[in-house]
């Protein structure tokens, strides 16, 4: 029941910003992040005395981030400045022939909007931490820790397919049909893995249970809903990164099984090739085909090269969250008329504003995250956290492909469920850590020894991923 509460309490600040265009408007971004603080706090307050330790580098990044992004914000003497970011005191001294010169100044350019990413950075730890110690708590809890996603990002997919129905652009509640394709992206893998998790929890070899076969149905069909608005929304980018997160899902599944590994894979592939080859509409397949024209129409490529001259700018300390509009101006060479405040790249953008330092705090949080997922689709022996580890492997790999070329990180709703997901991830990698697991073979088609010393037992799972 307490559980219960604190997960309703969380989802619904996230559904209220999915709802308001992604909470990209200021007051809707508020809220949200007022919703997650209550629901922090409170959890905090029930539950600080059995509260479980983030461990390993995770442990520290995931709090370091937002300190980080704190400090961009902390005004320096300019001598001090100048040592650190000389960039940054160059701007600053500047302003002085405009008679607004600055003795003190923080390395971020745009102050005000370094605040409001940081609260989101802020909200995101918190959601990430939530997530990791319900996921932690209670084994059979983990799988409903996600059912809030999967339940939003179905009833969006359910919307984007009624406007192509009805003649209008699939943007479901978003204002860009990319970042809304990004939010069903990252909850498909898990309604496509939830259904095998609880069918390789069961022994059909002798029954079959009617329960089993209506969540499997209900799984499956939540995942066509959502595949059906991704393909909607016409996002080619949002399409792709669908399929490779299957993918993913399909390579880390048979992972170590020998030539029937390859042999899976490349069934899954084709499979998956047919998907985008059959599936997409024909207004689909012709943003595919313009897709290179697009892109130098768009002024993407020629964007990328010339935000490469902030990185070597602003190489260490960045130019501060939310500055990246600010330090292009200086270097805006194509497309002088439009006005651009995102870098379509999240990795680029978060490399110029954080800066190195900050980019690898990022990078290495993600990085623990991702390990501690791969070992727990590995090394767990229970099917349902090997499953949810999967999906979260999966629905990291599409918002990483995606992050390549578009901002889906900086649109607050797919944020926090980046952050939601890498919480649960991590909780997952936490068990399989704990099972002690000391040695792991493969037998015959597919069967596995769970060796555990410390109490002298064997389990042999009958099936691949049992």
């Amino acid at each position: 029941m307490k559980r219960g509460v604190w997960l309703a309490a969380m989802s619904v600040a996230w559904g209220y910003a999915v709802l308001q265009w992604g909470g990209v408007v200021v007051l809707d971004r508020k809220i949200l992040l007022l919703g997650i603080g209550v629901a922090g706090l409170g959890w905090w307050l029930a539950n600080r005395g059995s509260a479980a330790a983030v461990g390993g580098a995770a442990g520290w990044c995931w709090w370091l981030l937002p300190a980080y992004a704190a400090l961009q914000l902390v005004p320096l003497p300019r001598a001090v400045l100048g040592l650190v970011s000389p960039a940054r005191a160059e701007v600053s001294k500047a302003l002085e022939g405009l008679g607004a010169g600055e003795r003190w100044a923080p390395l971020s350019l745009a102050p005000g909007t370094g605040m409001n990413h940081f609260l989101l950075f802020a909200g995101c730890a918190a959601v990430f931490y939530l997530s990791y110690q319900m996921a932690t708590e209670d084994r059979k809890w983990r799988w409903a820790v996600m059912l809030p996603p999967v339940l939003v990002s179905s009833l969006e997919g359910l919307l984007g397919l009624a406007q192509t129905m009805g003649g209008r652009d699939a943007t479901g509640t978003y204002v860009n049909h990319d970042h809304y394709a990004g939010l069903l992206e990252m909850a498909l893998p898990f309604a496509v893995a939830y259904p095998v998790a609880r069918w390789r929890a069961v022994d059909t070899r002798r029954e079959f249970p009617v329960r089993l076969a209506l969540v499997m149905c209900a799984g499956w069909g939540a995942a066509a809903a959502i595949l059906m608005g991704v393909l909607a929304s016409l996002s080619r980018t949002g399409v792709v990164a669908s399929l490779f997160a299957v993918l993913a899902m399909g390579i880390v599944a048979w992972w170590g099984a020998g030539w029937r590994s390859a042999g899976g894979v490349a069934m899954l592939a084709a499979g998956l090739a047919g998907c985008f080859v059959f599936l997409p509409s024909d207004a689909l397949i012709a943003r595919f085909a313009a897709s290179a024209q697009d892109m130098t129409a768009e002024g993407r490529t020629e964007l990328w090269g010339e935000s490469l001259a902030l990185v070597r700018r602003y190489p260490v300390f960045g130019c501060g969250l939310g500055g990246y509009e600010q330090a292009f101006l200086r270097h805006k060479v194509s497309v002088p008329m439009v006005r651009d405040d995102y870098a379509h790249n999240d990795y680029l953008q978060y490399l110029i504003e954080l800066g190195a330092a900050g980019f690898a705090i990022g990078a290495v949080l993600m990085g623990s995250i991702a390990a501690r997922a791969w070992r727990a689709s590995s090394g767990s022996s229970d099917p349902g956290n090997r499953w949810l580890a999967i999906a979260c492997i999966g629905a990291l790999a599409a918002i990483g492909l995606h992050s390549f070329v578009d901002f889906n990180l900086y649109i607050p709703a797919n944020a926090v469920l980046l952050a939601w997901i890498s919480g649960v991830a991590l909780a997952t990698g936490a068990e399989a850590g704990a099972e002690g697991v000391a040695d792991w073979r493969r037998v015959g088609l597919g069967k596995t020894i769970d060796v555990k010393p410390e109490k002298d037992r064997r389990r042999v799972w009958g099936r691949f991923g049992r």
